[in-house]
C-alpha cells in the first residue's frame, strides 16, 4: 500500500492511515455504514469537483487520512437526524468552496475570514427548504470540543474519550492509531497485556505509566463497538 500512496500529499504517513475498521472503531460508528459512505459519497459524489479521490490503497483494502476520518462523524450525525444525503453533499461542496478546503467537515467553527461561522453555513443549507430544523451547533459542537485544530483551522488531533482522558488519535504518531499522549505507545498494546491477565499495577511499572493512563487505554477499547 505504501508504494501506491507515497506520491499523494494527503496520503503521506503524517496525515495518518486509517482503514474502514479503524474509522469505525475510533469514532465508534457502524462498520457497514462507514464502508458504504466511503465508496458511495467521498470517492464518488464528494470527489466529483476534486482533482483526486478521498481514499487510497489497494482495492478491497482502502484507507483514508485523518481529515476524512473526522468528516465521517458530521456526516453520520446528519444522517441520523434524517438529513438527506443530497443535502449533505450540497452542503459539503458549498462549504468546501467557501472555505477553500477539501475537508469542510473537519474544520474549526470559525472560517478563514474570521466572520462566518462554520455551523451557520451548514445549518442554513440543511434547513434551506424549511422541512428540516436542526441546530447544527448543538449537534456538532460537543464533537468539535474533542479536537485540536491547527493554525489552518483543520483538525490535527482527536481525543475519542474527551480531552480529560489519556487517549489521542494523532496522525503524526503511529500512523494515527490511538496512543497515550507524549509516549508514542499504542493503547492497543496496553489493552492486550490487560486482556492477557496483567494487572494495571504491573502495566504501570512495565511502561512507566500512571494509573489513569492505563485505565483510560483500557476504557477506550472496552467502549468500542464489537
Amino acid at each position: 500500500m505504501m508504494s501506491e500512496i507515497s506520491h499523494r500529499k494527503d496520503s503521506q504517513p503524517e496525515y495518518g492511515i486509517f482503514l474502514v475498521k479503524d474509522v469505525s472503531e475510533i469514532l465508534n460508528l457502524p462498520y457497514s455504514n462507514v464502508r458504504y459512505w466511503l465508496f458511495e459519497f467521498w470517492d464518488v459524489r464528494f470527489s466529483k469537483d476534486s482533482t483526486s479521490v478521498y481514499s487510497f490503497g489497494e482495492k478491497g483494502n482502502k484507507a483514508v487520512n485523518f481529515l476524512t476520518l473526522i468528516e465521517f462523524y458530521t456526516f453520520y450525525q446528519l444522517r441520523k437526524k434524517g438529513v438527506s444525503s443530497q443535502k449533505i453533499q450540497k452542503a459539503h461542496q458549498y462549504i468546501s468552496k467557501e472555505l477553500k478546503t477539501k475537508y469542510p467537515f473537519a474544520t474549526a467553527g470559525i472560517s478563514t475570514d474570521g466572520k462566518q461561522i462554520w455551523y451557520e453555513h451548514l445549518e442554513t443549507l440543511i434547513n434551506a427548504d424549511g422541512s428540516t430544523q436542526i441546530n447544527i451547533k448543538q449537534l456538532v459542537e460537543p464533537f468539535l470540543d474533542k479536537i485540536d485544530f491547527g493554525s489552518n483551522l483543520h483538525a490535527e488531533r482527536y481525543y475519542p474519550l474527551g480531552k480529560s482522558h489519556y487517549v489521542v488519535v494523532d496522525p503524526k504518531h503511529q500512523f494515527g492509531q490511538p496512543t497515550l499522549p507524549g509516549t508514542n505507545l499504542k493503547t492497543d498494546t496496553i489493552f492486550k497485556f490487560f486482556k492477557g491477565g496483567e494487572t494495571k499495577k504491573n502495566i504501570c511499572i512495565l511502561y512507566d505509566l500512571n494509573q489513569k493512563q492505563v485505565s483510560d487505554a483500557i476504557l477506550y477499547h472496552q467502549n468500542r463497538r464489537a
